[in-house]
């Protein structure tokens, strides 16, 4: 774990030595969570709600999903949201030859310097709407608030891993990360309640995608809505451990089908 941390460290440090590239990328992303952020805004001073939730409950559910979401990025985006072009040119047959575990490999020496800004963004956001719903920062909370980031952010990686190891067989996965992941992790940016049952359910027991935001909030707000939500509301890190688990094995089953590129 030594080795691994140096690597991660001389990974982030590379990145920050170009100081120019490193401040138009984090800009990109400042806009564009942002832009998300502006977004909900507008909605929510055109209706006041939406589905029974107050604009800071709802940019509390944005927050989870934004440091989340940065957090599995970070380590898992470099990696596995290319690891087509990993594969299309022979990268992968030299992570390969390494006496280490490759999924660890890869996320050591990808590592994403770029999502500073991420983390600003969502920590201003959820200390600001932590302060006025009036949630304690009781020994419980914290606990439970570090818990349920740490789930998400493996749920949120486990979505990288699922919708990558595709390109195993397929060639290009991008596709899948866009309609399985991108597409799909938008509904929540806002309560399931006002989706259909369908989505309710695909979100919770197929993709679950639901226990990033929707009901870990719960928990903080004293709000019980949904499928089994007084439950639900407790499972985001079992859920995160089972859903990253079984993303570790899909991943082994695409490995065995490698056969490398030949060159």
């Amino acid at each position: 774990m030594r080795v691994y941390g140096a690597v991660l460290k001389n990974g982030f440090l590379t990145q920050l030595t170009h100081k120019g590239q490193y401040a138009m990328r984090m800009l990109a992303k400042i806009m564009g969570w942002s832009t998300g952020l502006i977004m909900v805004l507008i909605l929510l001073k055109r209706f006041g709600q939406i589905g029974g939730w107050n604009r800071e409950e709802i940019l509390l559910l944005y927050a989870f999903d934004v440091l989340s979401y940065s957090v599995a990025a970070t380590f898992f985006m470099g990696s596995f949201g290319k690891l087509y072009r990993l594969i299309r040119q022979g990268e992968l047959d030299c992570v390969l030859t390494k006496p280490t575990d490759p999924m660890l490999y890869l996320a050591a020496t990808h590592v994403s310097a770029g999502y500073t800004s991420n983390y600003l963004i969502g920590g201003a956001v959820l200390l600001i709407c932590m302060i006025r719903l009036e949630i304690p920062i009781t020994l419980s909370n914290v606990f439970w608030l570090a818990a349920d980031l740490a789930g998400a952010s493996l749920i949120q990686a486990a979505g990288f891993v699922f919708t990558a190891v595709p390109a195993f067989w397929i060639g290009d996965s991008e596709g899948l990360y866009r309609l399985l992941y991108k597409n799909l992790t938008e509904f929540i940016q806002y309560p399931l309640s006002i989706y259909h049952r369908g989505i309710r359910e695909l979100l919770t027991f197929v993709l679950p995608y639901a226990f990033i935001s929707y009901y870990p909030v719960q928990l903080f707000i004293s709000r019980q809505e949904g499928i089994c939500s007084g439950i639900f509301r407790y499972l985001t890190p079992a859920v995160g451990c089972g859903a990253f688990f079984l993303s570790r094995i899909f991943w082994q089953l695409g490995l065995r089908a490698y056969s490398g590129t030949g060159s």
